[in-house]
């Protein structure tokens, strides 16, 4: 019956020989039809044209970035700048204006004299030389309006020198004025110079000078009656030029108000900000440099460096892309390399065609592998290789003694029920039969010996140590008995024999081939066992009888039915025997 199921002409290598394994011509086709290249003409190909492209991206980077980077980063340096230097000013302002109304509220208390200096502890609101008094006609009433500071430039009667005024409005005719001294100004640019080689400027509209850091009131001609003097006039400056219309002068690009100019012997930048609102309103606030002092935080160096890392980077990716690309197949190579190691051939994908020559080769060899070997694995018992794998146990010489369950089934009737039957028809019916048996032996976690004609050969307690292998065989039994139940062919009437022992068991054969299986008197009592079914109970759909030896070690809650010693052929001795379905 063996035979007729496993027939070597439809299931064995042959039939896989010419479809699976493929020969030289097969892949000599392959590559007329697909263009494969070998994996060293590959990566010099792909790391030739990275460094191409590296080596692009860090040449057009130093050609066309320069500019640009160093455009964003001067922007964003001079905005910073002009930001803190609006917020002296305007911190300036609002103190002002805050000690402008606590002198008016003051004097809503205690009215103040017209036309005259106020002193006093007034005073100390004010920066030093400040000149603080009211302008009025009359009295000053205990009011106070809401109307803003108002600014002007003054020149001195008594000294000539420039002063900015600003009047807070009592009552119409009233007013309460400050007037500062440029010097003022001078102390605000101070703050805003926290390099040496900054100088900030104060003008008023862009061709009066309110104040240069640094830069004294000698040679500060306002001419005529006008109290600054004109930007035009500072000849000696090189802010006198700012405004020029020159070859070589340009405004600034970006986000921030400036121009490139030359003066003297030199080119300078200058960055400014033009006030529109408050007292300051017109004026224009800015830091001029020398062009080479502006552009001192371009450090070549540093843009070299961040070409080099972005390029590094660029390549970095690049490799880390070809690396995935190319070890891809190898990953899927080596995971269905382990599946075939655990015997899992039902879980393993064809693995795709590749450009690679190589890779192509070894694909289609690996498919036809395991093609091959799904075709070997339907003639050795997989589970049991792979047990014996995991144990460590495939050394042909490997034998040990232990003891163990076995059990024998056998068909009822089988021999006159095959007559009946054509070839294939018994085929179908053994199939399916050892499938029932065999579903159940996994079930409870045992091993197929053999199949012998219409009979099974199973065990438990090796090649992984069961010490409750008693008990899996007669659980074994109760599965079998369910799985009969729900079986709709009522042909299929089954005994077992079970018995429990010494065995020896391993790896049994000639050097070309072994089986791993158990000899020894127990093997031969369940054979008996299951003989002497069919005399306990012939026309039982199932009929299951063990030993002793086996019922001693299994729990009381298992039912088990008394059958008497029996002698059993081959034994001299009498066997206690219980039915157990």
């Amino acid at each position: 019956m063996t035979k007729d199921i496993l027939d070597p002409g439809t299931n064995g290598p042959g039939a896989y020989g010419s479809e699976q394994l493929p020969n030289q011509n097969a892949l000599q086709g392959a590559s007329r039809r697909r263009l494969r290249l070998p994996v060293g003409v590959a990566l010099g190909l792909v790391f030739s044209i990275m460094m191409i492209v590296i080596c692009g991206i860090i040449i057009s980077y130093m050609a066309i970035s320069d500019r640009r980077i160093a455009g964003r980063l001067l922007d964003e340096s001079a905005t910073a700048t002009l930001k803190v230097n609006r917020a002296v000013i305007d911190r300036f302002f609002a103190e002002q204006e805050v000690a402008l109304r606590a002198v008016a509220l003051d004097a809503a208390d205690a009215p103040l004299a017209t036309d005259g200096e106020i002193s006093g502890d007034y005073q100390s609101l004010f920066p030093p030389k400040t000149e603080l008094f009211v302008r009025s006609a009359g009295p000053i009433e205990r009011h106070l309006t809401a109307e803003e500071i108002r600014s002007a430039f003054v020149r001195s009667a008594e000294t000539g020198a420039a002063a900015l005024e600003l009047s807070y409005p009592l009552l119409p005719g009233n007013e309460l004025v400050a007037r500062y001294p440029l010097s003022v100004f001078d102390g605000l640019l101070a703050q805003m110079r926290w390099e040496g080689r900054q100088q900030p400027f104060l003008l008023q509209g862009r061709d009066r000078v309110i104040s240069i850091s640094g830069w004294g009131p000698s040679g500060q001609d306002a001419g005529s009656n006008a109290p600054l003097p004109l930007l035009a006039g500072l000849s000696e400056h090189p802010l006198h030029r700012i405004w020029e219309d020159q070859p070589a002068a340009h405004v600034m690009g970006g986000n921030v108000n400036g121009r490139v100019f030359p003066a003297g012997r030199g080119m300078y930048t200058a960055i400014f900000d033009e006030i529109d609102e408050g007292p300051a309103a017109g004026w224009t606030l800015g830091t001029l440099y020398q062009a080479k002092d502006f552009g001192a935080a371009l450090d070549q160096t540093r843009i070299v460096l961040y070409a080099a890392v972005i390029a590094l980077a660029v390549g970095a990716l690049l490799s880390f892309l070809v690396g995935r690309m190319l070890g891809r197949p190898l990953t899927r190579l080596a995971e269905a390399s382990a599946r075939i190691r655990g015997l899992d051939f039902d879980g393993i994908e064809q693995l795709p065609s590749s450009r690679l020559k190589e890779l192509d080769n070894v694909n289609i060899a690996f498919n036809g592998t395991v093609g091959a070997l799904n075709a070997f694995a339907r003639y050795v018992p997989r589970q049991l290789v792979k047990r014996l794998i995991e144990q460590g146990m495939a050394d042909p010489r490997q034998i040990e003694t232990r003891d163990m369950t076995v059990v024998f089934t056998d068909i009822a009737g089988f021999t006159t029920m095959a007559s009946r039957l054509s070839a294939e028809e018994t085929a179908g019916f053994l199939t399916d039969y050892f499938e029932l048996v065999s579903g159940a032996v996994s079930a409870e976690h045992g091993t197929i010996d053999k199949y012998i004609g219409d009979g099974v050969m199973a065990f438990w307690g090796a090649p992984v140590d069961q010490p409750n292998h008693r008990e899996l065989a007669v659980a074994f039994v109760r599965e079998l008995a369910r799985r009969l139940e729900e079986q709709d062919d009522e042909r299929i009437r089954v005994r077992v024999g079970i018995h429990t022992g010494k065995v020896v068991v391993g790896n049994i054969g000639s050097a070309s081939r072994v089986n791993y299986t158990v000899i020894g008197d127990a093997v031969n009592v369940a054979a008996r066992l299951q003989e002497y079914g069919k005399s306990v109970d012939p026309d039982a759909r199932i009929i299951a009888l063990a030993s002793d030896e086996t019922m001693a070690g299994v729990s009381p809650g298992n039912w088990a039915e008394p059958v008497g010693r029996i002698s059993l052929r081959g034994r001299e001795t009498e066997t206690s025997v219980f039915r157990i379905a």
